[in-house]
């Protein structure tokens, strides 16, 4: 059973659909394909049940492209971003600076300097250096101090951020340092954030550390900061298995009766927007070495990292099932690395030519893309109400080499 939220089975999989048929026969895969539905959905399920004080800033890093960023600003949300040039970004689209937090372990004297001068709701400081590179600016920017609680995740190590020795944010010993050395009059320091990890799904871990958050803004409180909002981060899940929902409505509410007399601020990311795309591939053919039968496609770790970089699996489908008795596959792609799988034992019944889709790949998926062997990136299709239109065009040869010089 699909969760509510999933638009895909309702939509995009109906093979009578005529939007669908119009992007198979007029796109070469692989390609990638959004329903606007679905992420107003998850919009709406992130900001019922805030006030006008409180923020949800989708994690651009998830997915940057253009125009699905401009769904969400005028859906509401703000943005939390984690380089110079996804704060570009969501200004060309015209986002609020009001509405935008910028994050990141290694934020340049240059990227300082801009935030500054837009004006932006929070540069969240992660570093005495980076706190010291502020000061020298000529504004006093609005800031806020990650935190590294020292909390386990319990997910992938590649996407657990809260402890100790992970590179992000700082100790709440050195917050506590920071705040009682510099005086209100050096530093604007008006939130906490902090950032668990990803793929959490034990809500009761948000409450907890939004706990410590209230200690430490009472502690930098008494040093003369006004605190005015709590951050604690994005990382709520979402089933690749597409048989469970992690509701964030349910778990925004627990947060607003505890976050006290602090405005609340969430940094959601994949649950914003996993669901809501998939990649369209193509088989290619199917071959059998040793005792493992390999169904060869078109879409590679290039087009979408995930399977390579953290063992993930998504599911998939034919989109148009055939009579045939399924069979057990790995499904792996055209890139010259054995680590170009998308995983083992898919059952399925396929064939060269037959359209494949790859679910849950709207987050990390093509902002994760490369040009890997020279391969060229796909395009990026929206659905919306039973018409479609291109979002990102496919890209051509001249495309791949047009930076380039001989």
């Amino acid at each position: 059973m699909r969760p509510n939220n999933f638009n895909f089975k309702n939509g995009i999989l109906n093979v009578e659909d005529m939007s669908l048929n119009d992007v198979l026969a007029n796109f070469s895969t692989p390609f990638y394909i959004y329903t606007k539905a679905s992420i107003l959905e998850s919009c709406e399920a992130y900001l019922s049940n805030i006030e006008s004080t409180d923020l949800v800033c989708f994690a651009v890093k998830a997915n940057s492209n253009l125009q699905l960023l401009k769904i969400l600003a005028e859906a509401g949300l703000g943005f939390d971003v984690v380089s110079g040039g996804e704060l570009s970004r969501v200004i060309k689209i015209g986002a609020d600076p009001k509405k935008i937090v910028f994050s990141g372990v290694g934020k340049t004297k240059a990227e300082l300097a801009k935030a500054a001068e837009l004006e932006i709701f929070s540069i969240n400081v992660e570093s005495s250096y980076e706190l010291e590179n502020i000061i020298e600016l000529e504004k006093n920017p609005r800031v806020s101090f990650r935190i590294n609680p020292d909390m386990s995740g319990d997910t992938h190590p590649y996407i657990e951020t809260g402890k100790a020795d992970c590179k992000f944010g700082i100790s709440e010993v050195e917050a506590i340092s920071l705040a009682k050395k510099y005086s209100p009059e050096e530093i604007n320091l008006v939130g906490i954030t902090a950032h668990i990890g990803s793929q959490i799904t034990n809500t009761d871990l948000f409450l907890e550390l939004l706990e410590k958050l209230k200690s430490l803004a009472s502690q930098f409180e008494a040093y003369g900061h006004s605190i005015d909002h709590l951050d604690v981060g994005g990382g709520l899940a979402i089933d690749y298995k597409m048989e469970n929902n992690f509701n964030p409505s349910e778990l925004v509410k627990e947060l607003k009766a505890n976050v006290g007399n602090y405005s609340l601020l969430l940094e959601p990311g994949r649950s914003m927007v996993a669901q809501a795309g998939a990649l369209i591939t193509k088989v290619i053919g199917e071959k059998e070495n040793g005792d493992r039968k390999f169904l060869i496609v078109d879409a590679a770790m290039n087009d979408l990292m995930r399977p390579s970089l953290y063992n993930a699996r998504h599911e998939i489908e034919n989109i148009i099932e055939n009579t045939e008795d399924k069979e057990s596959f790995t499904v792996v792609g055209p890139v010259c690395e054995t680590a170009d799988s998308f995983g083992d034992e898919f059952k399925l019944s396929a064939k060269a030519d037959d359209h494949l889709i790859i679910y849950s790949s709207g987050a990390y998926g093509s902002s994760m893309g490369s040009n890997y062997n020279s391969r060229l990136r796909p395009a990026e299709i929206l659905i919306d109400a039973g018409s479609y239109k291109i979002i990102r065009r496919e890209e051509s040869f001249d495309d791949l080499i047009k930076l380039e010089e001989i």
